[in-house]
């Protein structure tokens, strides 16, 4: 799906859902989910695309392929993260959207840990010689 679509899919929806609201916020929510779920899946189409590159670019680098695993993890950590928190705060939950957020940054974290050994070790490796 281009942008066009995907915007007019967003402002279509977005319309729809300040009809809906006053007379049933249920639906107004659901509908408003519904359209963020396949805006995201339509992008999935695009991540065999994203992975090949990146694939051909670590190639070409001569970097650890573990590297690219991770950053793939991390990508889909904080696009998952984004998705819910967004949807929490549409359902009017700031505190539940905060807590998401958090819990995303952590697994972001802990994700990326291997890359932090690596560079720590890198970096003392080279002080050393």
């Amino acid at each position: 799906m281009s942008i066009l679509s995907l915007g007019a899919l967003a402002v279509t929806a977005v319309t729809a859902m300040l009809f809906l609201k006053p007379k049933n916020g249920e639906i107004a929510l659901m509908l408003g989910i519904a359209a963020s779920a396949v805006i995201l899946l339509s992008l999935l189409g695009n991540a065999g695309t994203v992975i090949r590159q990146i694939n051909q670019i670590v190639s070409a680098a001569n970097v650890n392929a573990s590297y690219l695993v991770i950053m793939l993890k991390v990508v889909g950590i904080c696009i998952v993260t984004e998705f819910t928190v967004n949807t929490c705060r549409d359902a009017g939950s700031s505190a539940l959207a905060g807590n998401v957020s958090l819990a995303g940054k952590l697994l972001v974290t802990v994700t990326a840990l291997p890359l932090y050994t690596d560079i720590l070790n890198t970096v003392s490796g080279m002080l050393h010689q």
